[in-house]
């Protein structure tokens, strides 16, 4: 269920798809290009074996070739460029542990070479080991700090660990190298998000719209990031883009009505929620803001029918079963909306809210007592909630 913003492991796969595509598959060497600086003396003992290696995987047979590395090894065990390769047939084969294994030995033997630290970075990211995938990456960095690629994949696995300050500061270098490109923008962008840094984040995405202006979900994060930063007429405009480019693109519907909901215009918002549970049914939020415009139409039945199916999915959503409360009130079933926000209230009993609408299904069940005390909650609540703002106001401390 969609109940907040993707996580941040999601937004790996799903934003920085192109970065990942370019990365996974040029990243993994076929050949000894990477390791040209490796000690020729290691592995002259073992020339004929490494070099029917290499002819079995120039034709693709990893298999035969994992077979020549091997023996190369044994002949010299020391020969990190066979071991790289190794890792490589591998990685091929999809027998990931070995790979790993092969590359941690070659980083052991010689700690500053790169395609030992890269390719058991690349392995980690690959299975969504992205702490360890940082630690080899960072060792790659610093053994190449002008290595585009590492520094790439460096940031998405610290944005998979929700490190955003730190990939930000990656992926700017990587905009001052050279490395100014839509998936690099899109991930600074999304990561000042992250950070709430708005105006950096606006900063980046409008560039990202100047130089992807067809991508829709690039006018989508740069109409978040205006709408973050209070330019909310400009946001509505970058969603409506972002709608017209992509009308199946998954948050843009949901983006747009929320936006519009806010400049009070309830029924453009509900066509537009309406359009984002059709391409995405799941999306929790439209639902629940569908039934709440529902709700203030006096569309009781459509409110609940909406409201309830938040509540299934996500049972501890308090301001929806307050909602459901409510509309329950409306309808006068009672009993169902004291048992509805008794919920609300025990999930959430620092709400005024619920309390005050728990005293009115109590007051109409006739339990006066019970309403009372709901009341004087819901007052007390109110009067705390009143003087931490004044508080915040006047710069005191709660």
């Amino acid at each position: 269920m969609t109940f907040k913003r993707s996580n941040s492991r999601a937004l790996v796969t799903e934003l920085f798809r192109p970065v990942l595509t370019c990365v996974l598959f040029s990243l993994l060497p076929v050949s000894s290009a990477m390791t040209q600086e490796a000690d020729a003396a290691a592995c002259a003992d073992a020339a004929q074996q490494f070099i029917m290696a290499r002819a079995a995987q120039k034709r693709a047979d990893w298999q035969a070739a994992l077979t020549g590395y091997e023996r190369a090894i044994n002949v010299a065990p020391n020969c990190t460029e066979a071991m790289i390769n190794l890792g490589v047939m591998h990685n091929r084969l999809n027998q990931t542990e070995q790979a790993i294994l092969a590359f941690q030995r070659a980083a052991a033997l010689r700690p500053q070479l790169l395609a030992a630290h890269l390719n058991l970075g690349i392995t980690y990211f690959r299975t969504a080991r992205y702490e360890p995938a940082i630690e080899s990456l960072r060792h790659a960095v610093a053994a190449a700090p002008e290595n585009l690629q590492a520094r790439q994949l460096l940031a998405l696995s610290l944005i998979a660990r929700e490190e955003f300050a730190e990939a930000a500061r990656q992926l700017e270098w990587l905009i001052e190298h050279g490395g100014e490109e839509p998936p690099v923008l899109l991930a600074l962008g999304e990561s000042y998000l992250r950070l709430k840094d708005h105006a950096k984040a606006v900063r980046s995405l409008e560039r990202l719209v100047q130089l992807a202006p067809s991508s829709a979900k690039a006018h989508l994060r740069l109409g978040e990031a205006l709408d973050n930063a209070s330019a909310s007429e400009r946001a509505v405009d970058e969603f409506r883009r972002a709608v017209v480019l992509d009308p199946t693109l998954p948050e843009a519907h949901y983006a747009l009505g929320s936006a519009l909901l806010k400049h009070g215009e309830s029924d453009a918002a509900a066509a537009e929620f309406v359009s984002e549970l059709r391409i995405n049914p799941d999306m929790v939020l439209a639902r629940y803001h569908l039934g709440l415009i529902y709700l203030r139409q006096n569309r009781l039945g459509e409110a609940a029918d909406q409201l309830t199916r938040v509540t299934e999915a996500a049972p501890d959503f308090y301001l929806a079963l307050t909602a459901i409360g409510q509309t329950l009130l409306k309808q006068r079933e009672t009993a169902r909306a004291v048992e509805v926000l008794e919920r609300a209230v025990k999930l959430s009993p620092d709400w005024a809210d619920s309390h005050a609408l728990l005293g009115r299904a109590y007051k109409a069940a006739g339990r006066r007592a019970d309403a009372e005390r709901a009341f004087a909650a819901a007052r007390q609540l109110s009067a705390r909630a009143r003087q931490e703002f004044e508080n915040r106001i006047n710069g005191q401390k709660p």
